[in-house]
């Protein structure tokens, strides 16, 4: 059996910057929007977490500054 999606979410994703004690973006640019979702892998009892950066043409704005994907369907 594969792996299967635990959770999705949009999130900005950052690092800690030991050096300089505070929150960087990830990558070393500018602060973009990344897909973050959670894998579980049932026989092995495995998680993994991975994040994809997202391009600014895949996001659209919303009034309240919430990103959302094109085609995406919102959940309660």
């Amino acid at each position: 059996r594969s792996e299967m999606v635990l959770c999705s979410a949009r999130a900005a994703v950052l690092l800690y910057d030991d050096a300089h004690k505070q929150w960087v973006a990830a990558g070393g640019g500018p602060q973009t929007v990344s897909c973050v979702q959670l894998y579980h892998h049932p026989a092995a009892n495995a998680f993994r977490l991975v994040g994809r950066k997202m391009q600014p043409d895949q996001q659209v704005r919303v009034p309240g500054g919430h990103p959302w994907v094109r085609g995406a369907k919102g959940q309660p």
